[in-house]
């Protein structure tokens, strides 16, 4: 449960830094933009990711605690967007996309509508200046349907407690399917967690 995975420092921690991931340079949000693009370089993926509301936008916005990873990730905007950035003050800004990283260790859990989620797919992202694999995000939070998160820990209990990470179950398997297809598998792993 959120309970466990989050102490009092690490929320602190979210609420200093989640003002430095709106310095992202203008272009890296998939606001307006269409596509698909699989791009190699440092990114954010956040698919397990717990969240809570941004203090200055508790209605719209979620500030999610990432990892930082390297290697072929998804997303909807062009690979030149996604670019990692350093920001004047010297804190560096990256996107946060997808990719099967955690597929392997993590089921996919369902939760039903009416349980507010992030979703965090091109989303601005600012690495933490004291733990360099670790990346703060502010997500956008959804507020109807059913959404899948590699997070929860299949605990669908879960679902009301935290503005988990997530994606429509459509956006999921398009965008695993075109994912597993640049990458030239057959099938992408797909691990549910049993229904309850």
């Amino acid at each position: 449960m959120m309970s466990r995975a989050w102490g009092l420092r690490q929320m602190s921690s979210l609420v200093v830094l989640c003002p430095l991931a709106f310095l992202v340079a203008s272009g890296a949000s998939a606001d307006g933009a269409e596509g698909n693009f699989v791009c190699d370089q440092p990114y954010v993926l956040c698919t397990s990711a717990p969240c809570i509301p941004d203090p200055t936008r508790p209605s719209d916005r979620s500030i999610c605690q990432c990892a930082v990873q390297v290697g072929k990730s998804y997303g909807n905007t062009p690979c030149e967007a996604r670019k990692p950035k350093t920001l004047a003050d010297g804190t560096r800004a990256l996107i946060s996309t997808y990719s099967f990283e955690q597929a392997p260790m993590m089921r996919i859990m369902r939760c039903p509508a009416g349980n507010p989620w992030s979703n965090c797919l091109d989303q601005p992202c600012t690495v933490d200046p004291i733990d360099s694999k670790r990346a703060i995000c502010t997500c956008k939070i959804v507020r109807e349907g059913t959404f899948v998160t590699y997070g929860g820990s299949c605990d669908t209990g879960s679902c009301s407690l935290g503005y988990w990470s997530g994606a429509t179950v459509a956006s999921y398997e398009q965008g695993s399917a075109y994912f597993a297809k640049e990458l030239g598998v057959e099938r992408w792993p797909m691990n549910y967690c049993p229904d309850k």
